[in-house]
């Protein structure tokens, strides 16, 4: 019997030395990591981002918004820290690790449209992982995200169903976007339009969650206190889903410009710019490709360059 206790031990202590060995390599390996998910938030926690600006937002940020010329045009020196498929909840959340590793910013680029004031659905929940065992993004996340304490703590639970995830922190071959195209934050996207997607749509509607709205609220209002200068955008997006909207539109105005109002806020609308009647300038009715978004960004960095 005692012999077997031995043995128990210590394959159970070996087990735990694996786990948390294991654990380590692949969190360290992420912390390295080129792919999309992770780009942005190892360069906020290498502590290697000294900016002056910020342009936030979700994938119409992230693919719209080129930092080149905004930074060469408007004098800047700004970082693209949008997220892919999430709303505002999201956004602040790497908005706050950005502001616990990084000075305070002049100015933030915030991009604004019909699914900002919504809360996100848990797309790529993964890009946290590898920073769980920082208290600013886990105590930001534990809640909406649904990580818990094992999550953080205990080896290897964290990346449990990850497999793409996991493969990728081993340095194995991982299903995972790793745009070519990728410059602080900013990716140019080169491909033509595709409107099947739109053409299937019958209308749109704009709409808000009182929790996202919340969130968007007590952003403003810190911003304003420590001095920044929010500049809201309406980036163009097809005008054929604009008309879609109907007189959703302009409730969307309504409340953003209630915003703006309210934290001294300036707001530029592109929604009704030329580039938005030219599907050569979208891949598909929201995003605009890499031709519509350098002349969207060109027009936008003058603006900026006056209204600053």
């Amino acid at each position: 019997m005692k012999r077997f206790l031995i043995k128990t031990i210590i394959t159970i202590v070996a087990l735990c030395a694996t786990a948390f060995g294991l654990d380590i390599l692949i969190t360290n390996n992420l912390k390295h990591s080129d792919a999309r998910m992770f780009n942005t938030y190892n360069a906020i926690y290498s502590d290697t981002l000294q900016c002056n600006a910020v342009v936030m937002g979700s994938s119409r940020g992230q693919v719209q918004y080129d930092v080149r010329i905004l930074d060469s045009i408007a004098g800047l020196n700004s970082y693209n820290i949008s997220v892919d498929g999430r709303c505002i909840d999201a956004e602040v959340v790497i908005y706050n690790a950005y502001r616990h590793h990084a000075p305070r910013p002049k100015v933030i680029i915030q991009n604004i449209d019909w699914g900002t004031l919504q809360m996100s659905n848990g797309y790529e929940r993964e890009q946290y992982l590898p920073y769980l065992d920082k208290d600013d993004l886990f105590d930001q996340t534990c809640e909406n995200e649904g990580f818990s304490w094992a999550d953080r703590w205990l080896p290897l639970v964290r990346y449990a169903g990850y497999r793409n995830i996991i493969f990728e922190g081993l340095g194995l071959p991982a299903k995972v976007a790793r745009p070519k195209n990728i410059y602080k934050g900013y990716i140019a996207v080169d491909a033509p339009w595709d409107g099947s997607a739109f053409q299937n749509i019958d209308t749109l509607g704009f709409e808000y969650n009182p929790q996202a709205v919340t969130i968007f609220e007590k952003y403003l209002a810190q911003c304003q206190k420590e001095g920044i200068h929010v500049v809201m955008v309406y980036a163009p997006f097809y005008i054929g889903a604009t008309r879609k909207m109907g007189h959703g539109v302009d409730s969307m105005f309504a409340i953003y410009q209630s915003f703006a109002d309210r934290y001294g806020c300036d707001i530029l609308n592109y929604i009704y710019d030329s580039i938005s009647y030219d599907t050569l300038n979208f891949y598909n009715a929201s995003h605009m490709n890499h031709r519509g978004a350098e002349q969207f960004s060109i027009k936008l960095a003058n603006d900026l360059k006056e209204l600053l």
